[in-house]
């Protein structure tokens, strides 16, 4: 019988963690970049694929395209990412590129220029080192929203999980909050 492979552990940042990390980002490209990947818990492969043409200031709105058999979706802006993204676009000024956020090449940004963003910031966050890896911000987005009580069919949703078994791996990494839960849940139960 074959060994079985051992599952790698999702990291993810707590929300003080994700603070600090947006705290540290002045720069107005990489903040927008960083607020709109976590927010929408987008890879870094979907924020390069982001045209300008997603963007919905009038309604307030995002059309986030997914990869990995994932699903599309039209996803609401908050004011805080109106905000960055407008301060963004001003300072890019007028260019002819559909992409909403190009390299140096009029392609949109790298997966690996992202993670390299990711190590930068995250190191000048003082976040672990196993935490400096831009898809630590799709599980960061999904653990906060469990954590805070949002179900998993809204969570799968959000994510854009074609699967719910895709979206359940993130319920066992609230632990802390089940714990709390639990606690106050079995103190209204009868004690044998």
């Amino acid at each position: 019988m074959a060994p079985q492979k051992r599952q790698k552990k999702i990291q993810f940042l707590t929300f003080d963690e994700t603070k600090r990390l947006l705290g540290v980002i002045k720069d107005k490209r990489d903040r927008a970049i960083f607020m709109i990947a976590y927010r929408h818990g987008l890879r870094a492969s979907e924020i390069g694929l982001l045209q300008k043409s997603d963007l919905d200031f009038k309604q307030l709105r995002i059309v986030c395209d997914r990869l990995k058999g994932s699903h599309r979706g039209v996803q609401p802006l908050q004011a805080d990412e109106v905000k960055s993204l407008r301060s963004y676009l001003r300072a890019r000024g007028e260019d002819h590129s559909p992409v909403l956020f190009p390299s140096n090449r009029g392609v949109g940004i790298s997966r690996k220029r992202l993670d390299a963003l990711m190590k930068q910031y995250g190191k000048l966050a003082d976040l672990p080192p196993e935490k400096r890896h831009f898809h630590v911000l799709k599980h960061s987005i999904a653990t906060q929203l469990l954590d805070a009580g949002d179900d998993l069919r809204f969570v799968q949703d959000w994510l854009g999980h074609a699967n719910i078994q895709n979206t359940v791996i993130y319920s066992h990494l609230i632990s802390s909050s089940r714990t709390e839960k639990a606690r106050r849940h079995f103190l209204k139960l009868p004690r044998f």
